[in-house]
C-alpha cells in the first residue's frame, strides 16, 4: 500500500475475506520469484467471491508478451487464481476475467458475473441485505428506470419485481457485463443502453435524441419508479432538476456518500417525502458506508 507517498508492508487486512488475505500472502512471496511477473509492476488489484473463485490484476508499465503469459500461468496453478495482466492498452487473461457471485435476496438468489475493471458491491452479505430490503418494494404493474445500473445487481432484482425496466449505465464493460448477466438469470424484461445518467433523464423528457436508444420505445414508458445508485459524488444539479420536471411518483436512492446524499435530498424533498430509510454497513470499521 501506498500512503502520504510512503510504500506499507500489508501482510494481512483484517476486515478483508480470507481468500484476499491467503492471495496477499501468496503473491508476497511468489511475485518476487519471476522477473518476468515483476518487473513495472506497478499495483495489484485482487477480487473474490464468496465460492472460493479469485482473480489477480497485475497493472504495468510495460508490454506483455507470451514469456508474461507463460509466468502468469505458472502463477494461477500455484495461488489457484485467475490472472489478469494489463498494461496500456492490453488486457490478457489467464484463466477468466470474472467471479460469480450469488446473492440472497430473501427467497430470490441472483447469479452476478463480478468483472475484472468494473464496479460491484464490496460486501456481499451487506448486500444480500440490501437487495432483500428493496424487494420489499415490489409493484409488478409498475414501470422502473434504473439510472447508473453497473453489471445489474439490482436490474435482476428490479426484473423480478416490475414489469419493464429501462437500465442504462456509461460504462462499455459494465454495459457488456449487464447484457451476459440478465442471460444468466433469464431476465427479459429489461432494456439496456450506454447511457449517462444525465443522458437517460434527458432522452425521456423529450430533451435530446439518442441513437444508443433508438431500440426502446420510450412513449409508452411509464414514469412510475426511479431506482438510483450514483457514484459517491451523488447526483449532479441538471439531473435533479430533470428528475423533479418527470415526477416520477416514486425514488429509490441508494448512497455511498453522507455529504452527497444530505445535498441531493435537500433538493429533492421539495417534491418528495422520506417514506421509508434503512443504514447499511458496507465498510466496518472504517469511516465509509
Amino acid at each position: 500500500m501506498i500512503e502520504n507517498n510512503k510504500k506499507i508492508n500489508v501482510d494481512e487486512l483484517a476486515i478483508c475475506d480470507a481468500k484476499i488475505n491467503q492471495f496477499i500472502s501468496q503473491l508476497k512471496v511468489k511475485l518476487l520469484d519471476s522477473d518476468e511477473i515483476k518487473e513495472k509492476l506497478f499495483q495489484t488489484e485482487i477480487q473474490v467471491s464468496r465460492s472460493g473463485e479469485g482473480i489477480v490484476s497485475l497493472i504495468y508499465h510495460k508490454p506483455l508478451d507470451v514469456n508474461w503469459i507463460k509466468k502468469a500461468k505458472n502463477l494461477s496453478t500455484e495461488i489457484g487464481a485467475s490472472i489478469v495482466g494489463r498494461s496500456r492498452k492490453q488486457k490478457l487473461v489467464v484463466g477468466k476475467d470474472f467471479v460469480t457471485e450469488t446473492y440472497n435476496a430473501r427467497t430470490k438468489k441472483i447469479k452476478v458475473n463480478l468483472y475484472e475493471q468494473c464496479f460491484s458491491q464490496p460486501n456481499p452479505y451487506i448486500c444480500d441485505e440490501m437487495l432483500t430490503w428493496v424487494s420489499t418494494s415490489k409493484k409488478l404493474h409498475h414501470h422502473v428506470t434504473e439510472l447508473h445500473c453497473g453489471v445489474g445487481t439490482f436490474t435482476i432484482l428490479l426484473g423480478n419485481l416490475y414489469s419493464r425496466v429501462l437500465a442504462t449505465e456509461n460504462s462499455r464493460p459494465s454495459i457488456k457485463a449487464l447484457e451476459k448477466n440478465l442471460q444468466i438469470n433469464s431476465i427479459e424484461n429489461v432494456e439496456t443502453a450506454r447511457m449517462s445518467g444525465l443522458e437517460t433523464l434527458e432522452a425521456l423528457i423529450k430533451k435530446r435524441a439518442f441513437n444508443r436508444m433508438k431500440h426502446i420505445n420510450l412513449i409508452d414508458f411509464k414514469k412510475d419508479v426511479l431506482f438510483l445508485d450514483p457514484p459517491r459524488s451523488g447526483l449532479d444539479v441538471d439531473s435533479i432538476n430533470l428528475i423533479k420536471q418527470l415526477k416520477y411518483k416514486e425514488i429509490i436512492y441508494l448512497s455511498c456518500g453522507f455529504e452527497s446524499l444530505k445535498s441531493n435530498l435537500k433538493e429533492l424533498l421539495t417534491n418528495y417525502k422520506v417514506k421509508k430509510a434503512a443504514l447499511f454497513d458496507q465498510f466496518p470499521y472504517t469511516d465509509h458506508i
